[in-house]
């Protein structure tokens, strides 16, 4: 599983936004690919930034929450995306009742920074594994900035 940020901005740090009408906290979006797909179309940009474990133990090295926020078809029939959550444990306002009762949002289970990628995989594969569906997994990760040094990621 590689968690995989597109982005036109060649600097060598990417800023959250708030641009989310769903997610009301500024996030770092990726998308969640197994290792040997690709990400979405080019329309997100031509810049990949992996968003590596080491990058959320530098923001909080502990347990986080995963949260599914909504799912919806594409553009063409073939395709659906899920939209997730990812924030660090005991974020006061994002606790699991919380988010369900006043987000809506779905609490999906609990990743420990260190093993992100591993456990993340684990949680949302089933998404990623419908044969019927192209399906396309994006999570917005609560941090503040993200390192994404200089050029090309990979």
């Amino acid at each position: 599983m590689r968690l995989i940020h597109r982005t036109n901005y060649w600097g060598e740090w990417i800023s959250n936004f708030h641009r989310d009408s769903e997610v009301d906290f500024g996030a770092i979006w990726c998308q969640a690919v197994e290792d040997d797909n690709p990400c979405c179309s080019r329309g997100f940009g031509k810049r990949n930034v992996k968003v590596q474990e080491s990058d959320l133990v530098g923001e909080h090295d502990g347990w986080w929450s995963l949260f599914l926020v909504s799912g919806a078809r594409g553009r063409s029939p073939e395709h659906y995306f899920y939209k997730l959550a990812l924030v660090p444990k005991a974020t006061r306002g994002y606790g699991k009742r919380n988010c369900a009762d006043s987000r809506g949002w779905k609490y999906l289970g609990e990743i420990h920074a260190q093993v992100a990628n591993d456990s993340i995989e684990c949680l949302v594969g089933k998404y990623l594994d419908d044969p019927e569906d192209i399906s396309h997994v994006h999570i917005g990760i609560m941090m503040n900035k993200h390192y994404a040094g200089k050029g090309h990621s990979f």
